[in-house]
């Protein structure tokens, strides 16, 4: 009987790596014909979970923060997993088509595992990546950019992971009836561990209600080894300046009979390091 040969995970990650690498320089390139479009309001990958189809402008320098509360229960009302997150991105225009991106989670969590609680805290994310405009969109052509992010092994207590982990997306955007904004993003991520990628996809839609009030909603989920899990989320974000925002919003979802709640709050607001070229 002729065996079934497995593919060493050192192998395998070193495949998914020459293949990252080849995107990137192929995105690279196209992104040199795309003329950079600079908004005169922040536009913050706060509140949700969309990124958006542009690029920070040229020594732009941007932070967006956050909190988050988790909570899941089983459908005899236990509570399964209670979770706080503190999230910060920071971003960075290098060109007005590229710019740099660093992300840093800490998680505290409770966790019910065969009838015992179990308490977890630490580095959950400490990524470092970039994002590309590959495409200035005009009518019925959307915006499309491209995002590669490296989560490090460099995590903590039950978050530790023994690779690095790619992250990649890519995110379009379009303005639907001169209100609205549609928004989606196509991805893929590996967890540092096995050689499973884990496929995920964001569709928002954002609109204004005045000058200084807007508001979204959208549905996201991830497909992993035949497991699929959605969810929906909405909320609300207000311009303090046309440089600082804060948000908040809330989402739900029922997945494999387990069902999840969470809320989120936060502030983005971004700095020119440098002056901006005309």
């Amino acid at each position: 009987m002729t065996g079934v040969t497995k593919r060493p995970l050192q192998t395998t990650h070193l495949c998914c790596m020459k293949a990252l690498l080849i995107t990137i320089f192929w995105t690279l390139v196209l992104s040199t014909k795309v003329i950079g479009q600079f908004n005169e309001i922040i536009r913050s990958g706060r509140p949700g979970q969309a990124m958006g189809a542009f690029t920070m402008e040229k020594h732009v320098l941007q932070v967006q923060s956050g909190i988050d509360y988790f909570r899941s229960i089983d459908a005899n009302g236990i509570k399964k997993n209670e979770e706080y997150l503190s999230n910060t991105v920071l971003r960075y225009g290098i060109t007005r088509t590229f710019e740099v991106s660093g992300v840093v989670e800490y998680k505290s969590e409770n966790v019910l595992q065969n009838d015992v609680r179990i308490s977890n805290q630490g580095l959950s994310a400490l990524d470092v990546g970039m994002r590309t405009q590959v495409l200035t969109g005009k009518g019925v052509v959307p915006n499309v950019a491209f995002q590669v992010r490296m989560r490090l092994p460099a995590l903590t207590g039950q978050y530790e992971i023994r690779n690095i982990a790619p992250i990649l997306v890519l995110a379009t955007s379009q303005q639907l009836f001169d209100k609205f904004t549609l928004i989606t993003n196509w991805g893929t991520s590996w967890n540092g561990n096995d050689s499973s990628p884990k496929g995920s996809y964001v569709v928002n839609l954002s609109f204004p209600l005045n000058d200084r009030l807007g508001a979204f909603a959208e549905t996201f989920g991830s497909l992993q080894r035949g497991v699929f899990i959605s969810n929906v989320d909405a909320g609300f974000v207000f311009l303090l300046t046309k440089d600082l925002q804060v948000d908040a919003y809330g989402g739900y979802g029922v997945n494999q009979g387990i069902v999840d709640y969470f809320v989120s709050t936060g502030v983005s607001w971004r700095m020119k390091t440098k002056a901006r070229d005309h």
